[in-house]
């Protein structure tokens, strides 16, 4: 259902466009089916017809399987460690959130602070209204072999809460059993801004929710990812706002936060054990 859900549009102007399209086609439809009732006859016309008055429902289908397909190119998901060669290799990417910001397109250099953003809503875009685009997260994350990836997603009120050390997970698809060439990512998600980063949902995000509350050994892991450079015992300091570069001198102190103990990271996580 979430996957309809994007193709129908979050916004209303991305609700109008889809309706305007739907009532296109419609229309096309209507014209080719009456054309075809003269070369073909109407059993052809009729059937045209109704795929047409049917698009609403049958269009979007098509969309969303095209594209789950074109993710995957058609290959099927193997085992990297006994079907080698043979598919496209999957794996559970855990990192952190090194850096988050805002920019106009996914080329572009200039970067801004997210915390600018804090009043941002996707229906009051004002590069959307004035360009036809909307703004981009751009979101750096690294895992503590060292390994980095950029992604970029529409920019969303979802993605406020984004902070630096916050750990995320993944998964990453490659030709490659060794992953030196990746061939798609899909969307990640970040529990502590509970959020998903991803402009398409590709996975089943409740069930990849529910798996990671429910193994206790790789929770500990992911959220040993928001900073495994200095820990002691079960809980660490670190200063959550300074982490964003570029902020006014004359800004006030911030607080340090406390990363819970494994008692209260359980009891967080509880809203994922439904």
């Amino acid at each position: 259902p979430a996957q309809y859900d994007t193709y129908w549009g979050r916004t209303s102007l991305e609700r109008f466009a889809k309706w305007n399209e739907i009532g296109l086609v419609m229309l096309l439809g209507t014209l080719i089916s009456y054309c075809l009732s003269f070369i073909l006859g109407g059993f052809c016309a009729t059937l045209c017809g109704v795929f047409c008055f049917s698009y609403a429902i049958l269009g979007t289908d098509l969309q969303v399987n095209q594209r789950n397909w074109e993710f995957l190119s058609g290959r099927e998901l193997v085992d990297p460690w006994t079907d080698v060669g043979k598919g496209l290799y999957g794996a559970l990417y855990l990192g952190r959130v090194v850096d988050a910001t805002v920019v106009k397109e996914a080329s572009a250099s200039v970067e801004y602070d997210l915390l600018d953003f804090e009043d941002y809503t996707m229906e009051t875009d004002e590069l959307e209204k004035v360009a036809g685009l909307p703004y981009l997260l751009r979101v750096r994350m690294q895992d503590r072999e060292g390994r980095a990836l950029q992604v970029h997603a529409r920019m969303s009120e979802e993605y406020l809460d984004l902070r630096p050390n916050q750990p995320l997970a993944g998964i990453l698809l490659s030709t490659s059993p060794d992953f030196q060439q990746l061939a798609a990512l899909t969307d990640f998600i970040v529990p502590d801004a509970e959020c998903w980063i991803g402009d398409y949902p590709y996975l089943d995000r409740a069930s990849i929710e529910r798996f990671l509350a429910n193994d206790d050994i790789l929770w500990d892991i992911f959220q040993d990812e928001a900073d495994n450079r200095a820990r002691q015992g079960d809980m660490v300091w670190k200063n959550e706002e300074d982490a964003f570069q570029g902020l006014d001198e004359d800004q006030e102190e911030d607080e340090e936060v406390l990363i819970p103990s494994r008692p209260e990271r359980r009891r967080r996580r509880g809203r994922y054990e439904r």
